[in-house]
């Protein structure tokens, strides 16, 4: 008898047992439970590998994104220097969204409404429950973008008694960092209740921009939720939410590495302060980069039980409709140098509607056969339209670098500097660009995508004996996407000479008219579970997944802009265990993971042109432990990520742009970038009871092996092993009320990379983007 069922049947005998237990207070693991599959079950009794953080562990570690999320969860990365154009990688799998056409791998879900562009993983996260990270395909329940795992966000709801109940929390922390979060919960009456949430969040930065005299890591982040929770009888519940954000921030905090003399000597003419130590906080560019990012969001969410039914135990019903708008400005300055050379302006609108109405259901047995059933089938509904125009704006200092060896290895397409400086391609071109810059010289992409995608699908739990449970289930998507690329030069003089823009950048102008793409694809799913007692279980499971393909949005020349969309197959085995006495929790996943048709960008010189790898093959360990040790005050948790990602075929493949531009390699049985070999964490915690109050002390301890950061495996894009400490001490009320935490985040103030990418223009020059460095916070929060 799987399911949360036996878990409470479970928790039921003990707490029979608890007054004879109560002399001995002896320490039990508390039960999780996730709605991974859409319905809530314990962790313990989910055949996926997922790992869950509550909403007290992100606050009481001082947890305010993603980013540090993923930290603690093993095979899993986040990174989003770009706040519009996060990477989100799962198992050595994700996306670069670098290119805006390419659409996640790994999906985001928040109060079960799919969102269907990566900007959303940057948006605020605050008041929240739980965070569940679910590993590898979820095409059967989720759809589409989902091929490498799922992001499954819950916010805090009202109370389920009268009354109020809330938690309000003000952290400060070193380089102007400030965060206020709070949320109130009423229950008006057993039918009504609400939550109000906020966010406040404020950082002054850090990094030094010596061009500028200003920092470059500053953010603002404002955000509000309103959730209504409306039961008029006991069948029926109504939810409604409301939540908006907007983010403003100096953009983007990169630096130089690896300048060569010539670039040296160049660029120290407009800062004389040019340096490339990519660990010290410190950068150079002429123009005030910021961005603008904001969302909207409105769901509702009915459920209505209909009881005993047609045979059933329980039939019920759930019809989920959303609608998101997300909205991003930003200008920068493209080559990160304080010589005014190109320059980004670019805004996205995105909006996007779904709608899901499924139906689940419970019986003793399948048809006469075997033991309890439930289900669950529904069909699903998304539309999304996407515009964006970017102008890639030439800057006044051109003209002086275009006598550069930097500007000759560019548009020559070789690694190395001829004798001459103005012989290859930039000869022809070298009167305009010395002339005076027009008053009007950019090119533009104006791209937009319709997206509408339809799915049917089910799954199924069906207790075949009281010990094997099988879990089948099926999705059949349905997509249709149509796209209008165009590329245009825009100057003054257009008719009388070149623009200079898209001769520096070699673009053309295109415009092909609307593209349309059909896709149809089929995930389907299979797990069986053998229960050898109430605390341990052993699962395998086999699923499918795709993500869609797509037109490019940033083209220069508008060849070759469609890309197929990738497939993956996964392959698990997994041990979840409860044992010692209900003391230590020990889940472990091996998996193999095989891609065809991956989606991978090339850097091109400034942007990144959309390919598809032939195949990759990702296989490897994760496992999760806490554990309630003997001596009472102390629990460990830790967690453990390995990590095998490979090139099956990738014959094609893009080579470092030092090497010369448009130059291939052979990648067939290297790694992937973004997958470190091992990752880890350990996370020792005690507590002490002082009267009326707790004293807790929490050391958390990270771990990362070395890994790359761009597809061509470029040496210089590679970040080496990193061990990060961070902790905390806090006392607090026993009965909610006050806490007081003091702690700190890179203890050792390790100055690593986070990523390391090629730069715009400066051919063998890189952009790195840093780590936080040591961060010390005190935090005060009150909660009833």
């Amino acid at each position: 008898m799987p399911g949360l069922t036996r878990r409470l049947a479970t928790a039921t005998t003990l707490s029979l047992l608890s007054t004879t237990l109560a002399a001995q207070q002896a320490r039990v693991i508390e039960e999780v439970v996730v709605t991974a599959q859409k319905t809530q079950q314990s962790l313990q009794d989910v055949p996926i590998s997922v790992s869950a953080l509550s909403g007290d562990f992100m606050q009481d570690n001082a947890i305010g994104d993603l980013v540090e999320v993923s930290t603690y969860v093993p095979n899993v990365r986040v990174e989003f220097t770009s706040p519009s154009s996060p990477q989100v990688f799962i198992r050595g799998f994700g996306t670069n969204t670098f290119n805006p056409s390419f659409e996640p791998a790994v999906g985001l879900v928040q109060d079960e409404i799919f969102f269907g562009r990566g900007t959303y993983f940057t948006e605020s996260m605050f008041d929240l429950e739980r965070v569940e990270v679910l590993r590898g395909p979820q095409g059967t329940l989720f759809g589409k973008n989902t091929i490498a795992g799922v992001f499954n966000v819950s916010s805090r709801s009202a109370p389920d008694e009268e009354g109020s109940a809330g938690n309000l929390s003000y952290k400060h922390g070193d380089f102007g960092d400030t965060r206020l979060e709070a949320g109130v919960g009423y229950r008006l009456s057993p039918s009504l209740a609400l939550r109000a949430s906020a966010l406040v969040s404020d950082r002054d930065g850090r990094m030094d921009n010596t061009k500028l005299n200003r920092k470059e890591d500053t953010r603002n982040q404002d955000a509000f939720r309103l959730k209504l929770e409306w039961n008029p009888s006991d069948a029926l519940a109504v939810d409604l939410v409301a939540q908006t954000s907007d983010t403003t921030l100096n953009f983007w905090p990169r630096q130089l590495m690896n300048l060569d003399n010539d670039t040296r000597d160049y660029l120290s003419q407009f800062d004389p302060q040019i340096e490339d130590d990519p660990t010290n906080f410190q950068t150079s560019f002429n123009n005030p980069g910021e961005m603008f990012k904001g969302s909207d969001t409105v769901l509702t969410n009915v459920n209505y039980s209909f009881g005993e039914m047609w045979g059933l135990n329980e039939l019920g019903t759930t019809f989920i409709v959303g609608v998101s708008w997300l909205d991003v400005e930003q200008f920068q300055d493209l080559d990160v140098s304080p010589a005014d050379l190109l320059n980004l302006d670019e805004v996205d609108d995105y909006r996007q509607e779904s709608v899901e109405w499924r139906f689940n259901g419970s019986a003793n047995s399948l048809f006469g056969l075997g033991n309890n059933v439930e289900f669950i089938a529904g069909a699903y509904y998304f539309q999304s339209d996407f515009r964006i125009i970017a102008d890639v704006i030439i800057g006044q200092d051109i003209a002086s670098y275009a006598t550069t060896d930097d500007a000759q290895q560019l548009l020559s397409g070789s690694s190395s500097t001829p004798g001459n400086p103005f012989g290859g391609l930039i000869g022809g071109n070298l009167p305009p660009l010395t002339g005076s810059v027009n008053e009007t010289d950019y090119y533009r992409f104006d791209y937009f995508q319709d997206t509408e995608a339809t799915a049917l699908f089910g799954q199924m739990t069906w207790d075949i004996t009281e010990n094997w449970t099988l879990t089948p289930g099926i999705r059949f998507n349905r997509e249709v996407k149509k796209s209008t690329p165009t590329g245009t030069s825009v100057c003054t003089n257009k008719a009388l000479a070149p623009c200079i823009t898209s001769t520096v950048i070699s673009a053309q102008d295109y415009a092909p008219g609307e593209i349309e793409r059909t896709e149809t694809n089929v995930s389907p799913k299979v797990a069986l579970t053998y229960f050898f007692n109430n605390d341990v279980s052993m699962y395998g499971a086999w699923s499918k997944g795709f993500k869609s393909g797509g037109v490019n949005s940033i083209s220069f020349t508008g060849e070759d802009l469609e890309y197929e969309p990738e497939k993956a197959q996964s392959f698990e085995i997994g041990v979840r265990s409860q044992i010692l006495e209900n003391t230590l929790k020990l889940n472990a996943t091996a998996y193999r993971m095989e891609f065809d048709d991956l989606q991978v960008l090339a850097f091109n010189g400034l942007f990144f042109d959309v390919t598809n790898a032939a195949s990759a093959v990702s296989q490897g360990l994760e496992l999760d432990v806490q554990w309630l040790t003997p001596y009472a005050p102390l629990t460990i948790n830790g967690s453990i990520g390995y990590l095998k990602a490979e090139y099956d075929e990738y014959p094609a493949a893009p080579a470092p742009i030092s090497e010369g531009q448009g130059a291939q390699q052979n990648l067939g049985g290297e790694t992937l970038a973004f997958a470190p070999e091992w990752s880890g964490t350990l996370s020792p915690t005690l507590e002490y009871t002082i009267g009326s109050f707790m004293l807790k002390t929490a050391l958390n301890i990270n771990y990362q092996s070395s890994h790359f950061t761009d597809t061509d495996l470029d040496p210089n894009t590679e970040i080496p092993d990193t061990v990060t400490y961070s902790a905390h001490i806090s006392l607090k009320s026993l009965d909610h009320g006050w806490a007081l935490t003091v702690g700190g985040k890179n203890l050792t103030d390790e100055r690593e990379l986070n990523q390391v990418i090629d730069t715009a223009l400066f051919p063998g020059t890189y952009n790195p983007s840093q780590n936080p460095g040591r961060e010390l916070f005190t935090t005060l929060s009150f909660r009833w």
